[in-house]
Formats: structure tokens, sequence, C-alpha cells
């Protein structure tokens, strides 16, 4: 399948300063006939960046949003207010409330909308338990296996249940799966499941090798022990391509990028775009 994934947002700007950047992430998948936005950033940024690269967003066929932190979900609101009324795919839980323990603190982290501003617009939402197929060639899917028990969310993060507050193991996290001529082709949104998990999960239900993987892969934590292991095991894997961002940190990019051998690391900045014949 031809596919282009364009960068509407990021953390950094690439070359073009006539566009913005901004703690968060966005990308466009086109393919022959449809168009999936992958998650929208935190605000107003994403679309206005599309119009820049003169992307209309308008004919949008879904909308995906890897999982309800702000930084990926709170700019949904705003590109709905502007035309896009396309399905939204999200895993469950979606809408139980995030937060961040800072001390004796929450920090509110959610998407900042709920069940009824989607009913109030209208919007068909499907929800994601294991994998939904959105046309041939092109999948969402999430419950990931946790094979690699040292890829663990950051203990501060938590989600507010009907149980009370309890660490958010992000039952809601989704990533997009596209089939091209060389192999899968994997987007992501930030990876709290662990990049390596989401990897595996994605080869083992599709029998077939993963060629690139793009987007957050949050390894801006992560140790040295971490970070040489998941380079390691990527390139074990087979992994042809990986352009990480976001939440994947300046050490773990400069790491990537003085990589010789194997996979062949980038960094997808806002305006970055793949080509894939």
């Amino acid at each position: 399948m031809k596919m282009i994934l364009r960068t509407l947002l990021e953390n950094q700007l690439s070359q073009n300063r006539s566009l913005q950047a901004e703690h968060g992430l966005s990308f466009l998948v086109e393919t022959e006939d449809k168009k999936i936005l992958f998650d929208c950033s935190a605000g107003k940024a994403a679309r206005q960046n599309a119009k820049r690269m003169n992307v209309s967003l308008k004919d949008v066929d879904y909308v995906v949003l890897s999982h309800s932190h702000y930084d990926h979900a709170g700019g949904y609101p705003d590109m709905v207010s502007h035309g896009i009324c396309a399905p939204l795919i999200t895993g469950p839980h979606f809408f139980e409330e995030k937060y961040a323990r800072d001390g004796g603190k929450y920090v509110y982290l959610g998407c900042g909308f709920g069940r009824d501003f989607l009913e109030k617009k209208q919007i068909e939402h499907r929800i994601c338990e294991e994998s939904i197929t959105l046309f041939p060639g092109c999948h969402v899917v999430g419950s990931f296996q946790r094979k690699y028990a040292f890829e663990k969310a950051p203990a501060r993060f938590v989600r507010q249940t009907a149980a009370g507050m309890i660490e958010d193991d992000f039952p809601d996290e989704v990533c997009l799966v596209v089939e091209s001529e060389k192999g899968l082709v994997v987007i992501v949104g930030c990876s709290h499941p662990g990049i390596l998990n989401m990897v595996e999960t994605v080869k083992e239900r599709f029998t077939r090798p993963v060629y690139a993987v793009f987007g957050g892969s949050h390894l801006v934590e992560a140790d040295e022990e971490r970070l040489s292991a998941t380079m390691d095991i990527l390139r074990d894997m087979g992994i042809g391509i990986a352009g990480f961002n976001h939440c994947t940190g300046e050490t773990a990019q400069k790491r990537m990028g003085e990589s010789a051998d194997g996979t062949v690391f980038s960094h997808l900045k806002a305006g970055d775009c793949i080509f894939f014949p």
C-alpha cells in the first residue's frame, strides 16, 4: 500500500520555520484513497500547521487517538469545531480521567472532553479492544502484551476509576498499523506500554515483520541499560526505520542518531514527511 506520513506537529520544528511546535504529537496518514488523522496534539497548532502545509483535514476518513493524555487528544475538539466529523477510534477506558502525581497533589493530564461531547456532535465512537480493521491494509491495535518487563510506565501516571485512583497501565493505548510492500508500518503515540511490547504484539498478531516504527517511544526517562537494550532489540527484530520523536527525549535521540548499523533512526519533527512507494 502506498502511503504518506506527514508530521503535523511535534515538540520541535524541522526546516520550515513558518510552522509551529509544541509539546505534543499529530500525524496525518494518507493512502491512495483514505486519510487517517492520528492524534491531534494539545491545541490548535496541528490544524494550523496542516493549513500551512497545504493539507486539507476536512476530508479525513478516520481519527485515531492513541490515548487520552492532553498532548495527544486535547486538540481534538478544535479539529471537530473546524469540520472534522469522521469516526473516532480509541482504546477502552479512554474517558477515565488522567493525572500525574506530584508530591501531595495531582496534575490533570486528560483530554478535556467526554462522551457527551461526541454525542452532541453526533460523532461515531469505536472502541478498539484488540484490533479494528479500518479498511483493507490498515488497522488499529490495542491490548498489548507485556513481554518486556523492564518497559514500565512511570509510577506518577495515574487514572481515576470507579474504585479510586490507581496507577495507569494505559489500557486505552492503541497504535495504527499499515501494511506496506516492505512490511508493517507501526505508528505510535507515546508507547506507555513499551515500544518493544507494542511492536512485538503487532508482529505476533499479524505474523508479518515490522519494517518501520514512527512516533513517541517514551524513552525520555530511560536509563542507559534500558536505552541500549531497546535499540539492540529493535535491530534484532529487523526494524528498518525508526522515526521516533515527541517523548523519546534528547539523550535517546542523540544515541540513535549516532547509531551506524542495522536500524536507521531519525527524528521526525513538525513538517517532516515520509513517503512509502
